[in-house]
């Protein structure tokens, strides 16, 4: 489908590019979208998904909000469609489309006594939202599934990729533990289930939990 953007949009000249190139956001400073290899633009290609950081002059804390903003390319307006807590500085809140523009997924935090990311699926156009078991660090194409690892854990050795939390917050495992891994969540039924431990990889390529010794947490 080809779009026509909104003329609100700006070209943006630089470095003359040699295809068109407009600023999706020039009324909004902070907004990222999560990474190259998910398309902030929604199945139609009418809306785009950013995640807007509160400030850019420094690193944000945990319990800090951030904001999940939906695009229309078409008209050129910004929507403020959640507040967030679960968010990092590299992938935002990791917002990301399911099969069509009224299926859209995001991360948040209960910050609770203890805290816990989770994913939501929401319809952009209605308002209407689920909250799902698990979180979502990538949707299958269709919708049906999303996959993560522990977002609180993942900061620790890729910071910037998961969500923000303080570091009591953060469980620590020791070795190749069978209770940590990869959670996949049934975006329909919003249930999530461990599909491979650390432990079930190490085994699997020959490995022994007590090798790897001290402090492991997910990558």
């Amino acid at each position: 489908m080809q779009i026509q953007f909104a003329d609100s949009l700006p070209l943006c000249p630089e470095f003359q590019p040699a295809a068109e190139v407009r600023c999706a956001t020039p009324d909004l400073n902070g907004c990222l979208h999560r990474f190259f290899d998910t398309s902030p633009i929604s199945p139609s290609g009418r809306y785009l998904a950013v995640t807007r950081f509160r400030c850019e002059n420094r690193l944000p804390a945990p319990a800090e909000t951030a904001e999940v903003v939906v695009v229309d390319l078409t008209t050129g307006e910004a929507d403020v469609v959640a507040e967030t807590r679960g968010f990092e500085t590299q992938l935002g809140a990791q917002a990301q489309w399911g099969a069509t523009d009224r299926e859209f997924f995001f991360n948040d935090t209960d910050t609770g006594r203890v805290w816990r990311p989770f994913a939501i699926v929401l319809d952009p156009l209605t308002g209407q939202r689920r909250e799902l078991q698990g979180p979502v660090y990538m949707a299958s194409r269709d919708g049906l599934l999303a996959a993560s690892s522990c977002l609180l854990r993942t900061g620790a050795t890729q910071y910037g990729y998961g969500v923000l939390a303080p570091l009591d917050m953060i469980p620590w495992n020791s070795g190749a533990v069978d209770d940590d891994g990869v959670t996949v969540t049934d975006t329909q039924t919003g249930e999530a289930r461990l599909v491979v431990s650390f432990r079930n990889i190490v085994d699997a390529i020959g490995g022994s939990a007590g090798e790897l010794g001290g402090r492991m947490v997910s990558m």
